[in-house]
């Protein structure tokens, strides 16, 4: 006797996909049925995972880059000196989590613990000041040996036998550090989109994120899974190996999915692995063992893989394997796979120190630049304390550290709302200016971009409006490396 199919399940999945399973995408109809349904077409902001720890997070700088950080879908550890000035001026929410300590000080040794990289905003504090010397500015604090060169040896402490030690891995979905958007871009894909009566559920928890529910062969059913949401970009894991899932099983035999295509209903590549019931294993899935199906149906003439656009993933129990076989590690009822955590393995190095440095640090005293147009730190560099001096030691010091970085040298800083398209260059020669709000985006950007590692990049907005997202990779891979 049939089960009571529920439709409310069915539309939530409608929703929550922004399709017609076996139809597609419902964004030709969006002029139609945005008005009804205005929730419809949201969709999370996306880009990442992991926690990632953020020196001088009070600052203006430091504030943009934990909220783009925040958005995109990554938990934040805050260095900070002022715990009350953070709790004032950062989200208060659980993906921030303040750390309070003087960089021009012995840092805490748990500063990196668990972190995939850092973003170093720390800088000298300058200010005007009505009885100072030309230009009108003084240092209010620290001196820019204590900050920038002390800063970065004491950050070098605690970051390089740390990352020495971590797996060169890309982490797509980090669950020890959850946040909403890490949440929102998975949903429930069950067999009710064929009439079918299973019910998962997919939720977070304080360090991990649990898919259970119920599996039921009624109805001709028989699978769950979830899938998430179509990615915008596309993943690129172009140089990468497979994937390794961190995971906790019921004995079960689960499958994996990528998708390089965005058609809701188009080719899967699947690869299944086996659990252990209430035992946390790594399983490796390595892409050349994925195969492509539709439908669990091998597909022999679909095209090979595509790692360079990689829009969705999703896992699944099913009582079938693929052409029909059934799945020996199958039983209905209650199910639960607990996931830490989804990395991709074997490729290059991601950046794990992001420096936010400043254009100019090689100026002052250069015979081929004139200081007359060149910024106020520039020409008045020694009366600053040396401060380029010694944030161009800090540079050095980064560079001789082993770990992988990118040291980023931003034109004069704003604090217009951003939305500018960034040009990109080297060399040192660059001017101009470039909001906060745009620097903090390109920063969380690298987080992601082998491209990234060992150079030095210059950066300034230009006075075009920011159209499409624009393919850093490829423009940083037109500047040259530090390395020879």
């Amino acid at each position: 006797m049939a089960n009571n199919w529920e439709l409310s399940r069915f539309l939530d999945t409608l929703r929550f996909f922004q399709t017609l399973p076996f139809v597609g995408s419902l964004e030709p109809l969006r002029p139609m049925l945005a008005p009804l349904l205005p929730d419809l077409f949201t969709s999370p902001a996306y880009r990442g995972s992991g926690l990632v720890v953020v020196t001088g997070a009070t600052g203006r700088t430091g504030q943009a880059v934990v909220k783009a950080l925040l958005r995109q879908g990554y938990a934040v550890r805050a260095l900070v000196r002022d715990r009350p000035k953070a709790e004032q001026v950062l989200p208060t929410q659980s993906a921030v989590e303040i750390v309070v300590a003087d960089i021009t000080q012995p840092l805490p040794a748990d500063l990196m613990q668990g972190s995939r990289a850092v973003i170093h905003c720390i800088g000298t504090v300058i200010q005007p000041q009505p009885d100072a010397p030309p230009p009108g500015l003084a240092i209010v604090g620290d001196s820019p040996e204590a900050v920038e060169f002390n800063g970065m040896r004491h950050l070098l402490e605690r970051a390089q036998p740390y990352f020495q030690q971590q797996p060169t891995t890309y982490p797509l979905f980090d669950y020890r550090y959850p946040t909403p958007p890490l949440k929102e871009v998975w949903g429930a894909l069950d067999d009710v989109v064929m009439g079918g009566v299973s019910a998962s559920q997919f939720y977070l928890r304080e360090h991990s994120a649990l898919f259970t529910g119920t599996v039921s062969t009624a109805n001709s059913g028989g699978f769950v899974s979830i899938r998430t949401r179509n990615l915008t970009p596309p993943l690129n894991l172009q140089g990468y190996t497979g994937l390794q899932l961190r995971l906790r099983g019921d004995g079960q035999r689960y499958k994996c999915f990528l998708r390089s295509d965005p058609a809701w209903d188009g080719v899967g590549y699947a690869i299944s692995f086996d659990t252990v019931a209430d035992q946390w294993i790594t399983v490796t899935l390595p892409f050349s063992h994925f195969i492509p199906v539709v439908r669990a149906r091998t597909a022999t003439d679909a095209s090979p893989l595509n790692l360079g656009q990689i829009y969705s993933l999703q896992l699944m129990l099913s009582k079938f394997e693929y052409d029909g076989a059934l799945n020996p590690h199958f039983r209905a009822g209650a199910f639960s796979l607990e996931l830490e955590s989804i990395h991709a393995y074997g490729g290059s190095p991601l950046p794990q120190i992001i420096h936010v440095s400043s254009a100019g640090v090689t100026r002052p005293g250069r015979s081929d630049v004139g200081d007359q147009r060149q910024p106020l730190a520039v020409q008045y560099n020694d009366q600053l304390g040396g401060i380029l001096t010694w944030k161009l030691a800090a540079e050095n010091m980064l560079r001789q550290s082993g770990l992988p970085y990118t040291i980023v040298r931003p034109c004069g800083l704003t604090d217009n709302p951003g939305g500018q398209h960034l040009r990109l260059d080297h060399g040192d020669t660059l001017t101009g200016q470039l909001s906060r709000a745009d620097l903090a985006e390109f920063l969380v950007a690298l987080l992601n971009l082998p491209t990234a590692c060992y150079r030095t990049v210059e950066v300034a907005a230009t006075d075009q409006a920011a159209g499409t997202t624009p393919s850093w990779s490829a423009l940083l891979a037109q500047l040259p490396s530090d390395r020879p």
